[in-house]
């Protein structure tokens, strides 16, 4: 089995706070992709409702994982969570078991 963690994060904005919610967590994807141990880090809105996010993130350890959560961007989308978020983030560790191609 692999070390490799993946994330699956579903985030639901605040309705009068979609638009700066959207705008946040894209200026996470840049800096959180050059981060040691980021294998992919992408961020999808949902097509039915555009107050709902979810990241999609690879990364090579629970180590590199643990690093990331500790970034001062980070710590600041916790800080700022009940300003952005409408609910609690749904938050899911996942182990890939499929091998790829």
């Amino acid at each position: 089995m692999s070390d490799q963690v993946t994330v699956m994060a579903h985030l639901v904005a605040r309705p009068e706070k979609v638009d700066e919610t959207r705008a946040f967590l894209m200026s996470l994807i840049e800096r959180t992709r050059a981060e040691n141990g980021c294998v992919d880090y992408d961020l999808h809105q949902s097509d039915d409702n555009p107050a709902e996010f979810s990241f999609y993130e690879n990364w090579i350890s629970r180590e590199a994982l643990d690093r990331h959560m500790e970034t001062p961007y980070l710590k600041e989308l916790v800080e700022r969570k009940d300003e952005f978020l409408a609910l609690e983030p749904d938050v899911r560790l996942m182990t890939m078991i499929s091998k790829r191609k």
